[in-house]
């Protein structure tokens, strides 16, 4: 893989699997899953791992940890030491945590269990993003480091900065490349002292080492201080001092060895701030800033210590992450993850350890702290929940929350992680409802005012599908069921651009493609949550027709669900009798006569004769 690269229109893949059913099914899971081709190759022993990585770059590796005749730190020092700059991922059906923890610190990327692959597209997009970033900062290394040794060749071929100055540090004497150096003519600098040209926190550092010159303690000094410009700007200079003296042993007068490193100091600094930024980013999640996993296993061992019991531990899960992220678009969804990472923050002590360990999940270590104290902290993240707004006031982070607390030294710090999980699961059951309900009806709110659908026309479609619903007697609850998609079968349009949906004029083909791509954004926007999930196969076919020139499937018949079928007729007889952005309203008649005249080729013609009984 080449770091330098923004754009990567392939992902190659290395497996290291000695199962060849789990590797199908890491590669299947992410050709559903992950926005781009994949390409992977597999391999099983240690020789076919050594000569793919040696022959081929890859953007990443995923290797299993247990393996025939060798495990995964070997694999991991293979990988560094033949392609250090891949991203390596562990992906196991088991790994103890002792074990995990070593992974991380010899250089693993991440860790994800085979029972938990929901959580792979997401670590592989934070690996490659590490690894550019990393690639990137080394490229930024390289180029200051090329930059000083060039400046330093130059420093060496160039002339220098030369003064004499009297032991009253009178300048006497300079010449030409001094004077470009400081930005004065000769003729200003001999009326002027090397004080006067000092910048003032240097002077006191140069004036005493003068004096030890002058006192015989030194023959010389080097030091590197800052000169003041004309121009009120200050140089780094090196300055190297002697004494000169005359033969009769008589003190001649100082002279200065003036070198411009400016640049260098420059570099020192920036590349001081790149490997700050280095050492930050090897320890923080890039997205919210917090510790990352890695820092919070390490932490979880080095607290785990007498000194800090009562120890506890918060889990932590955001509420509907993936409804979010389908619903309101994946940039919402980042921003409800750094909402919910600054809650935390704002509850959280100094000394406490909070961190991202996954994609909707973190990790809080509270030293010296007791399940009381515990339980009040989590209280107030979800007070605090409440009062965040993140989309007018119709969204708002949720996040459902577990404790456990170590209270003797013989208790494993490992096992309490365990029952606090365990704890935000059970929460996370009962908060799962509500935090679903309160995102559904955000949903219902932004995609009526998006999709220029009203009220009305749900509650007209309701209506008349649940006549036709009665009649053809249909369980109450496919009834039910008819009525949510009278609600919400247009959900999709939310991720349709507005312009197109309030368009008056012609649509272009380009974006008559973008409209017909609404039941298939529905489908999976329909799939995230378990409310919506007994409609979203309708949702996806209730623009199919019944002669099969519909989409986004081209079913025909009775292969289209009956709730599709029904919703269809009513939802084209609203529509045209009711105005819309591009036409005026039809009368009830002529959409009657348009319902019989696409009977057998639009519509189901049984329900079409059973709406239009209805509807005359």
């Amino acid at each position: 893989m080449d770091q330098s690269t923004d754009v990567i229109s392939q992902l190659k893949i290395l497996s290291l699997e000695d199962s060849p059913n789990d590797a199908e099914l890491i590669y299947e899971h992410l050709c559903e899953n992950f926005g781009m081709d994949i390409h992977m190759d597999k391999v099983m022993t240690e020789e076919e791992y050594i000569s793919a990585i040696s022959s081929k770059k890859y953007d990443v590796i995923l290797a299993d940890f247990k393996l025939p005749g060798f495990d995964g730190f070997a694999a991991l020092e293979h990988a560094k030491r033949i392609c250090p700059l891949t991203p390596y991922i562990c992906v196991t059906g088991f790994i103890g945590e002792e074990s995990a923890v070593d992974l991380l610190k010899n250089g693993a990327t991440d860790y994800v269990s085979k029972d938990k692959l929901g959580r792979l597209v997401y670590s592989i997009e934070r690996a490659i993003k590490e690894a550019k970033d990393r690639a990137d900062l080394q490229q930024i290394q390289a180029s200051l480091i090329e930059s000083e040794e060039r400046f330093r060749a130059t420093f060496e071929q160039a002339a220098v900065g030369i003064m004499h100055v009297t032991t009253d540090g009178i300048i006497v004497r300079v010449n030409r490349k001094f004077c470009s150096i400081v930005g004065y003519s000769q003729e200003e600098l001999l009326k002027m002292s090397f004080m006067d040209i000092t910048h003032t926190e240097d002077l006191e550092n140069d004036m005493d080492n003068l004096a030890r010159l002058l006192k015989g303690d030194i023959s010389t000094y080097s030091i590197e201080k800052r000169y003041t410009k004309k121009d009120g700007n200050f140089v780094w200079a090196n300055l190297t001092v002697s004494a000169i003296y005359q033969f009769s042993g008589e003190l001649a007068y100082i002279m200065g060895i003036v070198e411009d490193i400016t640049e260098r100091k420059m570099a020192e600094i920036e590349l001081a701030f790149q490997n700050d930024k280095i050492s930050y980013l090897s320890y923080h999640d890039f997205l919210t800033d917090l510790y990352n996993r890695a820092f919070f296993e390490e932490e979880k061992i080095r607290l785990d210590t007498q000194r800090q019991l009562p120890i506890s531990i918060i889990m932590g899960d955001i509420n509907g992450l993936k409804l979010i992220n389908d619903g309101f678009g994946h940039a919402k969804g980042d921003e409800v993850i750094i909402e919910i990472a600054q809650i935390l923050k704002s509850c959280g002590r100094e000394e406490d350890i909070i961190a991202r360990i996954g994609g909707d999940e973190f990790g809080i270590i509270l030293p010296r702290t007791d399940s009381a104290s515990a339980q009040l902290m989590c209280n107030r993240i979800y007070d605090e929940c409440k009062t965040y707004e993140l989309y007018g006031d119709r969204v708002y982070p949720s996040i459902s929350l577990g404790h456990a607390t170590k209270m003797m030294e013989t208790e494993s710090l490992d096992d309490v992680l365990i029952f606090a999980d365990e704890s935000m699961t059970r929460q996370k059951l009962l908060d799962s409802r509500s935090a679903h309900s309160s995102i559904i009806a955000s949903i219902k709110a932004i995609m009526f005012e998006k999709s220029q659908e009203t009220e009305e026309h749900a509650e007209r479609l309701i209506k008349l599908s649940r006549s036709i619903g009665i009649t053809m007697s249909l369980s109450d609850d496919q009834l039910n069921e008819l009525e949510l998609l009278s609600t919400l079968h247009d959900i999709g349009k939310m991720g349709i651009s507005a312009s197109i949906l309030s368009k008056r004029e012609k649509l272009s083909n380009e974006e008559w493609s973008e409209i017909k791509k609404h039941p298939e954004i529905g489908f999976r926007i329909a799939q995230a949550t378990s409310e919506l999930v007994p409609i979203a196969q309708y949702v996806l076919c209730h623009h199919e027709r019944w002669d099969g020139k519909g989409y986004p499937q081209g079913l025909k018949g009775e292969d289209i669900p009956l709730l599709s079928r029904i919703l269809s007729i009513v939802d084209s007889f609203d529509a045209m009798t009711n105005d819309r952005a591009y036409r005026e309203a039809m009368s009830k008649e002529e959409a009657i006569e348009e319902i019989k005249r696409c009977a057998g080729t639009q519509f189901d013609p049984n329900i079409a004769k059973i709406f239009l009984n209805i509807v005359l």
